[in-house]
């Protein structure tokens, strides 16, 4: 960030700096997806999946209907401004409903790394895999929800009572064509590799014929239009259940190894690169109003689908080990937005009028969620713990 702000003037620098989706989407997510699919660790993942899907699913659905009703109602009041950074004057600021839909499906996403870092998977199994299961699939999720929401207001200006249901059966359609497209692929390398011992003759191989499987299963899903993460995220749980174990015995421990590297690198590459474009975006419009706003938009809307719709379940007769100061740690730990949000944000074309303040607001949001929020995660383990 002080790179970014020393070179603000530079523009040259700035065009250099600027976050690309295309470079995050297809060179920066898929190692990190990919790791999280195929080191996740199964037994405790599939014995928590109700309460994962029930958070990750139904618990991002709830939330980006919260997001959006709120976001609507505030922007209806008409309170909120913006400041134009070219120009260095204010305006009023007034977003169309299929804007605050998009805002909002993006800001869905949510970043569970730091809670995951502070976590032990010994200590605490139940509560790791559900933190860690929720994150990957509220990616999925968050991501499929933003491509629907902006196919259905690519259609239409219009907001009814039948765009849930429209929005729902879109999200479904491609997300049953995502793990299609996911499992063939895994199931298609545990056989190349069974069948074809000339792949696995080091380790090295083993790894790279592992992963270009996934990484084909992402770019084919990417192209027809279908959720990469979602298909990347099964191809590599499907690999892991069958491929890993026609792999060599040095391709089994080096390949957990080698991809767990590939996702903690590229993950910090990323935050480092959203610090290095965080001023590159100077000219934009930028609203403190929308951001405060917003910001309390994630923090009711992160209860809703965290603590609500776990008294929802248990009200109609849900069962669930998870103590009231877990579920706590649950929706503080999903309120930190991370670079997908961003990197989502980034998709938005020009003919959206307030894309700019959109994209800033995001970003405003990610760093400050990042900092702030997670820093105290921590604080808030021992206190309830």
């Amino acid at each position: 960030m002080v790179i970014s702000y020393v070179e603000m003037g530079n523009a040259e620098m700035v065009g250099l700096l600027q976050f690309s989706d295309e470079t995050f989407f297809f060179f920066c997510l898929p190692p990190i997806v990919f790791a999280s699919g195929f080191n996740m660790q199964a037994g405790n993942f599939f014995a928590n999946i109700k309460t994962i899907l029930l958070f990750g699913v139904l618990g991002t659905f709830l939330a980006f209907f919260a997001f959006s009703a709120m976001t609507i109602y505030f922007n209806n009041l008409g309170y909120m401004t913006q400041y134009d950074g070219a120009t260095g004057e204010w305006s009023p600021l007034e977003l169309t409903s299929p804007e605050c839909m998009l805002m909002c499906s993006l800001l869905c996403s949510s970043d569970v790394i730091a809670a995951i870092s502070l976590l032990s998977y010994e200590k605490q199994p139940t509560l790791f895999s559900i933190v860690f299961g929720e994150g990957i699939i509220n990616d999925a999720v968050s991501i499929i929800l933003f491509n629907t929401v902006m196919k259905y207001t690519a259609r239409t200006s219009e907001v009814t009572l039948g765009t849930p249901f429209a929005i729902i059966y879109d999200f479904t359609e491609l997300g049953c064509a995502s793990l299609m497209i996911g499992i063939i692929f895994g199931l298609l390398s545990s056989y190349v590799l069974k069948q074809y011992r000339i792949f696995a003759k080091n380790p090295v191989s083993e790894s790279m014929m592992i992963f270009c499987f996934g990484y084909l299963s992402y770019v084919i899903s990417e192209v027809s239009e279908s959720s990469g993460i979602i298909s990347l995220l099964t191809a590599g749980v499907v690999m892991a259940h069958y491929t890993w174990y026609n792999l060599s015995p040095q391709g089994k421990q080096s390949s957990f190894i080698v991809f767990q590297f590939l996702g903690y690198a590229t993950e910090a590459f990323v935050f480092a690169y959203l610090g290095l474009t965080f001023f590159t975006y100077s000219d934009l419009k930028w609203s403190p109003s929308l951001f405060l706003t917003e910001l309390g938009v994630i923090l009711v809307g992160r209860f809703c689908g965290t603590l609500g719709l776990m008294a929802l379940a248990r009200a109609l007769g849900y069962q669930s080990d998870l103590t009231w100061g877990e579920l706590v740690f649950i929706w503080q730990a999903g309120m930190i937005r991370g670079a997908i949000a961003f990197g989502l944000v980034l998709r938005i074309d020009s003919s959206y009028a307030n894309r700019g303040v959109i994209i800033t607001t995001s970003l405003s949001l990610v760093i400050f969620t990042t900092v702030v929020i997670g820093s105290t995660v921590g604080l808030l383990q021992l206190w309830l713990f």
